[in-house]
């Protein structure tokens, strides 16, 4: 209750100060927030995507994400992170502390000691900032690919060089410790005893595109099995702009799926039409198209009006459900429909 008791005063605070970005509580201390909530309801009573299982009742809490984030300005050089989010899968009462993390720059290099977030995909950095991407989701196609892990225990170096005006070059390994990772999946609870989690990505940014590639390494047993095994995970994301168009692009491949997701966004005036098309392959087949719309109604808040649907390659896959449509009779596609609403602070 005391998680709802601060988002309640954070909007207060946010609505009556509508020119401020962040909440300064001292010189060096700075608050923000972030937070998503939607109307969505599909035509199958299959539950539809990991840790959302959206089905065909109207849903008002499948996308419901809060945020808090606190930065720290210790001394010159070093800062502090925390960030606590209420995620799609959480309650209210039992919030999760997605990142935590003191991070100290010197010249070109940075390092970060703490909980930190996977850094596999364009959108990694701001997954549960909705304000920050054009979808009303991210596409699931790539971004369930990991089951919906973020962040590892661990530590990470990263290298920024500017290799020309406007062209800027990062190369940041990083480490993760012994850590275990639950899911659910409908009515089962998977659990993953990670020995480690080993990576390394870079990032190509210039004045109107962004290439971002990583690999990741996990070595971990599922239990209850004994069996250890390892996981070699390689992902390549492109976003570019030219005007008023946008257009993004990501794939995800490792031993047992490959997914991929293209988009095309244009922006008018305060709306944002788009089009995305997204394949799974292997141990989920799915071919999915999403069109939908954003509105900025102020440079802090966007609504999504959004129609997807999902097709199933093979009969009985699970594709992008939480389970095999078979275990409710029901058909392997799916229609999706939602209305978001985004805002930051």
């Amino acid at each position: 209750m005391l998680f709802r008791r601060v988002v309640i005063v954070a909007l207060l605070v946010m609505l009556l100060q509508p020119a401020v970005a962040s909440i300064e509580l001292t010189d060096n201390i700075q608050l923000s927030g972030f937070g998503s909530t939607a109307i969505s309801k599909t035509d199958n009573r299959t539950p539809l995507f990991i840790s959302r299982e959206i089905i065909d009742e109207t849903c008002y809490d499948c996308d419901t994400v809060f945020g808090l984030q606190l930065d720290i300005d210790v001394v010159e050089g070093l800062t502090a992170s925390g960030q606590v989010v209420k995620r799609t899968q959480d309650k209210w009462s039992d919030p999760e502390l997605e990142w935590a993390y003191l991070a100290y720059e010197y010249n070109d290099f940075e390092i970060k000691a703490g909980r930190l977030r996977l850094p596999l995909f364009l959108a990694s950095e701001y997954y549960y900032v909705g304000q920050a991407y054009p979808w009303a989701r991210p596409p699931q196609e790539v971004y369930d690919s990991i089951l919906g892990f973020t962040s590892y225990d661990g530590l990470s170096m990263a290298w920024h060089y500017e290799l020309s005006d406007g062209l800027q070059l990062t190369v940041s390994p990083y480490y993760g410790f012994e850590r275990l990772n639950e899911v659910e999946l409908g009515a089962v609870k998977l659990e993953f005893d990670t020995e480690y989690m080993a990576g390394l990505y870079i990032d190509l940014v210039g004045f109107n595109y962004r290439i971002h590639s990583g690999f990741m390494q996990a070595k971990y047993q599922q239990r209850p099995s004994p069996n250890t095994e390892k996981l070699d995970i390689y992902t390549l994301g492109a976003e570019y702009s030219y005007g008023a168009w946008q257009w993004m692009a990501e794939v995800e491949v490792d031993r047992i799926q490959a997914n991929w997701y293209a988009s095309m966004i244009y922006a008018f005036d305060d709306f944002s039409p788009y089009i995305t098309y997204g394949e799974s392959h292997q141990s989920r087949k799915s071919k999915g198209v999403t069109t939908g719309v954003r509105y900025d109604a102020t440079s802090r808040i966007s609504l999504n009006l959004e129609y997807q649907m999902i097709f199933s390659v093979e009969e009985g896959n699970r594709g992008q459900f939480v389970t095999s449509p078979l275990a409710y009779a029901e058909s392997s596609d799916v229609d999706l429909v939602t209305f978001s609403i985004n805002f930051v602070f």
